[in-house]
C-alpha cells in the first residue's frame, strides 16, 4: 500500500470527515482513483450507513470552492454517483441505499430475520461494480454497564486538562471461544444556541450536535483467548478533552458489535497501524486487506471493510451539574455585544457538520 493509501484509509477510519491534519510529504500517486468503502450493518432498528469516497490520483481535477477559487488537495473526496444496495443472497431479498450526503448513503427499515442470511454489499458506478465477501450475522453477543469519570490529565504543557473517560464493565457472551467483540462510539450532545432577546421571548431552535469523541481508538476482544463465559472485562472505551459542548446534556452511544473473525483481524491489523509510532525503526505497514473487490478487475484495490455484526447498544449521558470543572458560556447574551462578535457556531445549528434542529426519540428516553 502506498503512502497515500495508508493515509486515505486512516482517514475514512476515523469517522469519515473526522481526519483533518494535513501530512506534508510528497504522496505517491495512482493514476486513477481508489475507492474507499466505510459501512455498518447491524441487526439494530436503526439506519444502516456506508460510506463512499476516493483517495486521490494523477489525473484528480480541481474543486471549486464556496469562494469561487479552484483548489487541488490530496485529501480523500466523497463519492456521490453510486448506487448501492444490500443483497442477501440466501432469500434473494434486496435493500437499496439512499444518499443522504454527498459520499453518505443510508438504508432505513431494515429488520435482519433469519440466521441462515448471507449480505453481500453491491456497489455499482457506470461499467463497474464492486461486492463484498458474503457475511453472516452472528447470533452471540455480551452486554455493557457503562459509567463515566472526570479526571484531569496532562496534555502537551498543561499538566491538568479535563477529560471524561467512558469506561465498560462488559458482560462477555456466555461460551467458550468463537467470539470477536469491537466497541464503537459516538456522540450527541445539546448546544445552547445564543437567546437573543425579542418582542415574543422566542427561545433559538434546538440544537444537537453528532460526532466521534476518539475515534482512533480501537477496543477489541477475542474470544478465543479465554476461558470464562459469561465472565466481566472492564475497558476504556473513550476519552474526551472537556469543553461546552458539557454545558448541557452530553450523551455518549456505545454500540457493542459482535463481529467475524475476518472482521476482528481486519481491525486488529487496523489499531496496529493506528499505534504506529512512524519512527524510522518501524516495519512499513503492509497492506490491510479488506473484504471489497471489484467484480470486473480483480487486480484493482478497494480500501476498507463492509462489516456485518450483531450489535447492542446503551447509553450514558452527563449534565451540567457532573462536570467538576469550570466552564465558561461562550454562547451567553451580552447587552451591548454586537450579533457579528459572537461565535458563528452561536447564531445556526447549522455551522456544525454533523446536526439537527430536534431531539432524536430517544433523547428523553432515559
Amino acid at each position: 500500500m502506498n503512502r497515500f493509501g495508508v493515509f486515505g484509509l486512516m482517514c475514512v477510519l476515523l469517522a469519515f470527515n473526522s481526519c483533518v491534519e494535513r501530512i506534508d510529504f510528497k504522496l505517491d500517486k495512482p493514476d486513477r482513483e481508489r475507492l474507499i468503502v466505510s459501512g455498518l450493518l447491524t441487526d439494530l432498528d436503526e439506519p444502516q450507513i456506508v460510506y463512499l469516497s476516493v483517495t486521490t490520483s494523477n489525473s484528480r481535477e480541481p474543486l471549486m470552492t464556496e469562494d469561487s477559487i479552484y483548489v487541488l488537495d490530496d485529501k480523500p473526496r466523497p463519492y456521490p454517483s453510486a448506487e448501492v444496495q444490500l443483497v442477501d443472497i440466501t432469500s434473494g431479498n434486496t435493500w437499496r441505499y439512499q444518499q443522504t450526503k454527498p459520499g453518505q448513503y443510508e438504508l432505513h427499515g431494515f429488520l435482519h430475520q433469519s440466521s441462515d442470511a448471507r449480505y453481500v454489499l453491491e456497489i455499482a458506478s457506470g461499467s463497474w461494480l464492486y461486492k463484498s465477501e458474503p457475511q453472516a450475522i452472528p447470533e452471540v453477543i455480551g452486554s455493557d454497564e457503562l459509567s463515566l469519570s472526570f479526571e484531569r490529565t496532562r496534555l502537551n504543557d498543561n499538566p491538568e486538562a479535563a477529560q471524561v473517560v467512558i469506561r465498560t464493565e462488559a458482560t462477555l457472551p456466555d461460551q467458550v471461544g468463537n467470539y470477536y467483540l469491537r466497541w464503537a462510539v459516538d456522540e450527541a450532545y445539546f448546544w445552547d444556541l445564543t437567546f437573543f432577546p425579542n418582542p415574543f421571548n422566542t427561545p433559538p431552535p434546538v440544537c444537537v450536535v453528532f460526532g466521534f469523541p476518539e475515534p482512533e481508538r480501537i477496543t477489541l476482544v477475542n474470544g478465543d483467548q479465554l476461558n470464562a463465559p459469561g465472565a466481566k472485562t472492564t475497558q476504556i472505551l473513550a476519552k474526551k478533552l472537556v469543553d461546552q459542548s458539557f454545558l448541557s446534556r452530553h450523551y455518549f452511544n456505545v454500540r457493542q458489535l459482535s463481529i467475524s473473525k475476518n472482521a476482528y483481524e481486519y481491525w486488529r491489523r487496523v489499531r496496529e497501524l493506528v499505534n504506529n509510532s512512524g519512527s524510522v525503526f518501524d516495519t512499513p505497514p503492509a497492506p490491510i486487506k479488506g473484504n471489497l473487490y471489484s467484480v470486473h478487475d480483480p487486480d484493482e484495490v478497494v480500501l476498507g471493510y463492509f462489516e456485518v455484526s450483531k450489535a447492542k447498544l446503551t447509553r450514558i449521558y452527563s449534565t451540567s451539574a457532573d462536570v467538576p470543572f469550570f466552564l465558561e458560556k461562550v454562547c451567553a447574551y451580552e447587552p451591548g455585544k454586537a450579533r457579528d462578535q459572537y461565535e458563528p457556531t452561536c447564531l445556526s445549528c447549522n455551522e456544525f457538520p454533523n446536526s439537527i434542529m430536534e431531539f432524536p426519540e430517544w433523547w428523553f428516553d432515559q
